[in-house]
């Protein structure tokens, strides 16, 4: 039977074959067989149905899920032995057979004497990966993330070191060939993306800004929090957007993390306390980031006023409470380095600074106010005594800072405010005094004594009337 269609260019020839091909695909998976000379794998399934040869499929599956199977990385030396049911691997019975054709009707589809091979198909079950993954990348070690240094006035830049992983989705190929062959899998492995390109870190090229601060180098216990935490903060990169929090970074400060005892500001008054120094690491970064125009997220100024930076331009910081928190707002990555010697503090911010741009950081006019007199109780005075602890008064300032761009201002902003009020005058006072004893007077035997209270007698002064 041939059908000619003349105008539409299409000509249908031999429908009975093709009527012969949809009736044995519809009569798929009862009685039709599939071709003979078919093999999935090395599971030989020709002449059976589809049931039959899905079933031989299973049971041929169920010894070989158990297999030991060597695993190994190219050019790595990890020796690990694993099954297929172990690596999260199952046959896929229904889709392998799915694969064959079977016998028409009216004589096979194909031919007799072909031997067809067909792959075997898989699926993944549930399974925890997690220690191979970890083999995997400790097969191949600490990848090492981009750095950028500052060294002897030049910005040095190391890129990122390539990271690899276990590559997931084609692990089940890779088993079944290993299976089929010797045993032995040799593991997909895919280089994952750098987290900093070379082109991203290729951009930090400049100082953008630094400041310093000076402190007293034979403070050793002060002087060691200092460089200690200016350390932790030394090469932090930061992305376009991205915010770095001073807490964060630094972490807690304890004597098991090697910082030591010495002088902070507790309200309003000298004391001791672990880390004594860290305000000064995180005032030098903070006035670093005014001067890069770097946003500003959280600030707080100390109760008191410090001697290293003007009013208005310091910031507190106490794990859990007080954070100093910067944001990243140019288009460009930027990294914060440190620079200590002994006696002196530097942070710079390296990125890509902007032709023309000047930065000005101006203080508004102080406003002084006698802070009230605060008495406090001191156990270890002599009783009856006071001290005067503390002089001072409450002050506040507003600090602004004004961007210019060849000369011409661009924007201006207020900063936020400071107001020391822990400046009052403090005094301490002691244990009340005891009351003096009354002690009667001594008289002769036989005398009477003088009589007492207010009134007149022989021999009294009279004066005071």
């Amino acid at each position: 039977m041939k059908v000619f269609m003349k105008r539409g260019g299409i000509v249908l020839v031999g429908c009975l074959a093709v009527v012969s091909v949809v009736v044995a695909a519809v009569v798929q998976g009862t009685e039709a067989k599939l071709v003979k000379g078919s093999q999935i794998g090395v599971v030989d399934v020709g002449g059976l149905t589809v049931l039959e040869a899905q079933t031989k499929l299973r049971v041929w599956w169920e010894g070989a899920k158990v297999d030991k199977l060597t695993l190994t990385i190219k050019d790595k030396s990890l020796k690990k032995t694993y099954t297929p049911g172990e690596l999260g691997v199952s046959v896929d019975d229904v889709a392998s057979v799915a694969q064959v054709p079977v016998e028409g009707l009216v004589g096979q589809v194909l031919d007799k004497a072909a031997v067809q091979k067909f792959p075997l198909k898989t699926k993944s079950t549930l399974f925890d990966l997690h220690a191979l993954k970890v083999a995997v990348k400790e097969s191949y070690g600490d990848p090492g993330p981009a750095r950028v240094k500052y060294i002897d006035g030049k910005i040095v830049r190391e890129p990122e070191k390539p990271r690899f992983a276990l590559d997931e989705a084609a692990l089940s190929e890779a088993v079944v060939k290993g299976l089929l062959d010797d045993q032995t899998v040799t593991l997909p492995i895919k280089e994952e993306p750098k987290r900093v390109t070379d082109e991203v870190l290729n951009q930090i090229t400049d100082v953008v800004s630094e400041f310093s601060t000076n402190f007293s180098s034979g403070n050793r216990p002060r002087s060691s929090n200092i460089k200690l935490a200016s350390s932790k903060l030394n090469g932090i990169l930061v992305m376009p957007g991205e915010k770095m929090g001073f807490n964060e970074t630094v972490g807690q400060r304890t004597l098991a993390g090697g910082y030591k005892i010495a002088g902070v500001y507790v309200n309003g008054r000298h004391d001791t306390g672990i880390g004594g120094g860290i305000c000064q690491v995180s005032t030098t970064l903070y006035n670093a980031s005014l001067f890069s125009n770097l946003k500003v997220l959280d600030r707080t100024n100390h109760s008191m006023p410090v001697p290293y930076v003007p009013l208005g331009r310091d910031a507190t910081v106490n794990y859990g409470a007080q954070n100093l928190v910067i944001q990243n707002t140019m288009s460009t990555p930027i990294v914060v380095v440190s620079q200590y010697v002994p006696g002196k503090l530097t942070f710079r911010i390296l990125g890509k600074k902007e032709e023309g741009i000047e930065v000005k950081i101006t203080q508004g006019r102080v406003h002084s106010s006698g802070a009230a007199t605060r008495r406090e109780y001191d156990p270890k005075l002599p009783p009856g005594t006071t001290k005067v602890q503390h002089n001072g008064d409450n002050r506040y300032v507003q600090t602004f800072r004004t961007v210019y761009k060849n000369g011409v201002k661009v924007s201006a902003e207020t900063l936020k405010d400071s107001y020391y009020n822990g400046g009052g005058t403090i005094i301490t006072y002691g244990p009340k005094a005891p009351a003096k004893p009354v002690v009667p007077p001594i008289t002769a035997p036989g005398v009477t004594p003088p009589a007492t209270g207010v009134g007149t007698q022989a021999g009294a002064s009279k004066t005071g009337h």
